[in-house]
């Protein structure tokens, strides 16, 4: 008598199935050649407006994060005084220097969108001469 009709008198349990005890081997991953022929000018353009621009933010926040440690170190203090000191009338306003520094920002976000834009029309043309770039693109097995 088995454990389970012992404890449960008049019960039938069947066992599980066993799973078979071979190993399957998995698949190798599929792999295909592509060749980039052509890059959309117009993609190129939305994402680098949008990479710089975040670029800009980031660089916009540390730099506030800076002036603020500046400030609270009295740095900006002790320079005006000294230049006073020394007869020279100085006067430094923050937010008028972070408006600069953000104009100069977004100059630098449509110049170098601009750049990365001829980028793509100069990898085109080249790639016409030559075939493009071509990859080896392996489908992860896992991701199934």
């Amino acid at each position: 008598m088995s454990t389970s009709q012992r404890d449960h008198p008049g019960e039938t349990r069947e066992e599980p199935a066993r799973p078979p005890s071979r190993l399957v081997p998995a698949p190798a991953p599929a792999r295909r050649k592509v060749t980039v022929r052509r890059v959309s000018a117009w993609s190129v353009l939305k994402l680098s407006l949008v990479f710089y621009f975040c670029l800009l933010l980031v660089v916009m926040v540390g730099l506030m994060v800076l002036w603020s440690l500046v400030v609270r170190l009295g740095l900006v203090q002790a320079l005006t005084d000294l230049a006073i000191e020394y007869g020279a009338a100085v006067s430094i306003n923050g937010g008028n220097l972070a408006r600069v520094i953000f104009l100069f920002g977004l100059v630098n976000v449509v110049l170098w969108s601009g750049i990365n834009v001829f980028l793509a029309f100069l990898y085109n043309l080249i790639a016409d001469l030559v075939g493009g770039l071509r990859l080896t693109l392996a489908e992860d097995v896992e991701a199934r």
